[in-house]
């Protein structure tokens, strides 16, 4: 299943319409959120990461030709949205663009993790005069930010395009993975992370 998702990849689309769990929706025959979730980043998200790997050029210097593109993570984020059976950017874009799935693809993503996105994922709470609350040790205290907010897919995919290739994905290096698919799903270990 290696390619990229940034041209709705036949093999993608036959691998995707004949799993289960990607095709039913939450509660049809017991399928769960948790389960479609589980699918894209143990299936999805590796297969995408090898593709992306094979593609690219580490020069000497440690500079990287190729690798990730704000193409990978649109397309990306249009699986989740077929996936969780949400409205497609083609078929309206106004609505794709403020559902918020970008903060989901980042959660089960391989950069999940990654202390850039702190502030595009947290906002302080401020008191009536507009100041940050403190807790009781002095320190600022965040509420998640609400994804749908008009311009934050827009402001997440300027940061990952930014950073995504500036740190190597944990178990691929010399594009030596094991294929997606070799275990059943759910007997597939908690999801290792993918980042350093």
């Amino acid at each position: 299943m290696d390619c990229d998702t940034a041209h709705r990849e036949s093999d993608w689309v036959q691998a995707a319409s004949f799993d289960r769990i990607y095709v039913l929706q939450v509660g049809e025959f017991g399928v769960t959120r948790q389960q479609k979730l589980d699918l894209l980043q143990k299936i999805f998200w590796p297969a995408l990461a090898r593709w992306v790997i094979s593609r690219q050029q580490i020069l000497p210097g440690g500079t990287i030709l190729g690798g990730w593109w704000r193409a990978d993570m649109q397309g990306m984020m249009d699986w989740y949205r077929e996936c969780l059976h949400m409205t497609a950017r083609w078929e309206d874009a106004i609505i794709a663009h403020t559902d918020g799935i970008w903060r989901i693809a980042l959660e089960t993503s391989p950069w999940r993790d990654w202390p850039e996105f702190f502030l595009l994922l947290n906002e302080p709470v401020v008191d009536g005069n507009g100041q940050p609350v403190r807790d009781a040790t002095g320190r600022i205290v965040y509420q998640d930010r609400d994804p749908t907010t008009d311009g934050m897919e827009d402001a997440f995919l300027d940061l990952w395009e930014a950073i995504a290739n500036s740190r190597p994905l944990v178990g691929f290096s010399n594009n030596i993975t094991s294929k997606d698919g070799a275990i059943p799903l759910g007997s597939q270990p908690h999801a290792k992370d993918l980042c350093v």
